[in-house]
């Protein structure tokens, strides 16, 4: 987030969105954190800011690898399973 710094401050104005309040996110800011459509931010207040990170995806924080090799188990084991249902 250190572009950010660098850059000038922008203002938007706080809508009425529903029942909720929303404010719209300057393009700088959605090309900083690499946002689209439907992605999900976290919001942390700390003191009088907010901090808002784009929140990772499960894929980004898990071993494909090991992903691969829990999808071979199942397989492996896939009668075993249906047999511990089935009790």
């Amino acid at each position: 987030m250190s572009e950010m710094t660098d850059r000038k401050k922008e203002t938007r104005k706080v809508v009425q969105t529903g029942n909720s309040l929303g404010v719209g996110l300057p393009k700088s800011i959605i090309d900083s954190l690499g946002l689209s459509k439907g992605d999900e931010i976290e919001f942390e207040v700390k003191e009088d800011q907010i901090i808002l990170n784009k929140k990772k995806k499960w894929e980004d924080e898990v071993d494909t690898e090991l992903i691969e090799m829990l999808g071979e188990t199942l397989n492996e084991h896939d009668q075993v399973f249906k047999n511990l249902k089935d009790r």
